[in-house]
């Protein structure tokens, strides 16, 4: 549903932070995307979804159920997004506006999208919370940001992402700033709302823990370029290039016996040189 082909993204007269870029993405499949700060992560995923800066130079193919996405002016990707791709960001402080009730906030993109009567749109909004976990929806729904906690505040972002069901949802460390509790209580809703959709899902993160769990395949950014695709368990179980396996490496502390010296990235890449 997905072909990304030769993207590149460019910001002023620096190294492209995303260089000949392509990947594919099937129907219900979840792709997770992996690398340090700077790898090329985040930018691929606003290429995407079309919100780059306007002073960004994108080129490339990106078609998303068969449509060209790469040239769309930002009133045609408005009618996708929330629609037929959407993104959970990082931090729900930013994604949410703290003026509004959080299901007003959901109800925003049903009623653009999909029905603008205010009690069927009340009635769509109440169901979602309900299937990201909550079991007092409507007063999820009458609450303000700052009267949740984080982890809700996700959950509510989450909401927003898969109200209208989507086929491609875009998550850009999702669970990062929050705690080891409340990040398997997001992931297992986002796991469980993410089947009951049948979405496809690119899942960006630095915890390959967590991509472990939610992602059948992985690839592995370096410097704005693929470096090494696979199944999960192939890139986590027998990585190729060094990088991969730095990572890889640097991720398994817990497999580590007491003193012992946990290998580095450089030394992955000094072992390859």
């Amino acid at each position: 549903m997905l072909a990304i082909r030769g993207l590149t993204v460019a910001f002023g007269r620096r190294p492209p932070a995303v260089r000949d870029v392509s990947l594919d993405l099937d129907a219900g499949q979840r792709l997770g995307i992996i690398g340090e700060s700077g790898s090329g992560k985040t930018a691929t995923a606003l290429a995407i979804m079309g919100l780059l800066p306007e002073y960004a130079r994108v080129t490339g193919s990106i078609r998303l159920d068969g449509t060209e996405l790469v040239g769309l002016s930002d009133r045609e990707m408005s009618g996708l997004r929330g629609d037929a791709l959407s993104m959970v960001f990082q931090e729900p402080m930013t994604a949410l506006d703290p003026t509004m009730t959080a299901g007003r906030q959901v109800a925003e993109a049903f009623r653009l999208h999909r029905d603008r009567d205010v009690g069927r749109a009340r009635t769509a909004v109440i169901d979602m919370l309900a299937a990201v976990g909550f079991d007092d929806p409507d007063r999820i729904a009458d609450s303000y940001p700052h009267q949740l906690s984080g982890g809700q505040r996700q959950r509510v972002v989450t909401a927003m992402a898969l109200v209208n069901r989507p086929g491609l949802v875009i998550c850009d460390e999702p669970t990062t700033a929050l705690d080891v509790t409340v990040q398997a209580t997001v992931l297992r809703v986002l796991d469980e709302v993410l089947d009951a959709a049948g979405a496809s899902c690119l899942f960006i993160s630095h915890d390959l823990a967590v991509v472990s769990q939610l992602c059948s395949s992985v690839v592995v950014m370096l410097d704005g370029e693929i470096v090494e695709r696979g199944t999960t368990e192939q890139v986590f179980h027998r990585p190729q290039h060094p990088y991969a396996a730095g990572l890889v490496a640097t991720a398994r502390l817990d497999l580590l016996e007491p003193g012992t010296r946990l290998p580095t990235v450089a030394d992955h890449l000094r072992g390859a040189s």
